[in-house]
């Protein structure tokens, strides 16, 4: 597909099921109407353009392209129509962007898709409808980002947000009916990946001992949560004994610990300078020492609040 036409009319290629087999969409539309690709049976190669201005892709827009393997939801899409990838039995791979702006995955969007078996949610999709019905083989699912942790209690099972989980997952997790899911993992990776290399090769050193939380070999941090089946068929998520909370309790202090001690580093490094720039006279370098100040308590107090996690490292602070 060529040119510089903003959106597709709806059912424009449906059953285009000889011919078709790749299409590039230009970054000039910004919305694939309903059933734009429906029943191309032998479509197996489906690009977006990165940078383009699509936003939505329209309900049944893929549906039942049977040969498709692939696909990678750019940035800028915001919604994924009513059953965008219904049927799509052959796919095995579905990428969202992790920063990108994807709010609704509607109802059925990938439903019947039975090849996939793991998929990574981005933090800003706020709804799932049944999104994922019948995909037999699902059994993962991974949530990027903190999103789902209520750090604010981080003691027990209520670390994870389950109200969060319900809103976007439906009761009983109805995203995922008829889905043999059996874990949902959370990454955490990112505020590690900001820490200097010596104090995350310190926490990434903790964490083969702590339970239900996994070490990539690609650096990659992941929390565990085991999904349990009901006698109807829904399903729950379960900390088993709060296992998963008491390893992000502890992952999380080590982290902020480390950060706090940058920060301190940073600010007395910073507050040290400023007094030798301030001098009347030259300091020379055997005075320097004198300069000198360390950061006070309450500083450092004031700097893990700004951390987000006033509570966890007191015991550090006064010297335990």
């Amino acid at each position: 597909m060529m040119g510089c036409f903003s959106s597709s009319e709806t059912n424009a290629f449906c059953d285009c099921t000889a011919l078709l087999q790749q299409v590039s969409i230009p970054p000039s539309v910004t919305e694939l109407g309903d059933g734009a690709f429906s029943g191309c049976s032998n479509l197996t190669d489906v690009q977006f353009a990165h940078k383009g201005a699509l936003q939505v892709i329209g309900n049944y827009a893929f549906c039942n392209c049977l040969a498709l393997q692939q696909v990678s939801i750019p940035p800028s899409v915001t919604e994924l129509g009513d059953g965008a990838f219904r049927g799509c039995s052959n796919l095995t791979d579905v990428q969202f962007a992790h920063e990108g702006a994807l709010q609704v995955v509607g109802n059925d969007a990938f439903c019947n898709c039975t090849a996939l078996q793991q998929l990574s949610i981005p933090p800003s999709v706020t709804k799932l409808g049944h999104a994922f019905m019948g995909c037999r083989n699902l059994a993962e699912v991974i949530l990027l980002g903190e999103g789902f942790l209520d750090l604010d209690h981080l003691s027990g099972e209520a670390a994870l947000n389950k109200t969060k989980i319900n809103e976007m997952f439906g009761p009983g997790l109805s995203a995922f009916s008829d889905c043999r899911l059996t874990t949902i993992k959370i990454e955490l990776s990112q505020r590690v990946a900001r820490l200097p290399i010596e104090c995350r090769r310190s926490v990434e050193g903790e964490i083969p001992d702590m339970q239900r939380l996994e070490l990539t070999q690609d650096g990659n941090i992941f929390a565990s949560y085991a999904v349990i089946r009901r006698l109807l068929g829904s399903m729950n998520v379960q900390d088993t004994n709060n296992q998963t909370a008491a390893s992000l309790h502890r992952l999380l202090r080590l982290i902020s610990f480390h950060e706090l001690k940058e920060s301190s580093i940073l600010t007395e490094l910073a507050i040290w300078k400023s007094r030798i720039d301030q001098a009347t006279t030259p300091v020379q370098p055997k005075e320097r020492s004198e300069y000198r100040v360390l950061i006070p308590d309450p500083a450092k107090c004031l700097i893990m609040e700004y951390c987000g996690f006033t509570g966890f490292l007191e015991p550090t602070i006064e010297g335990d």
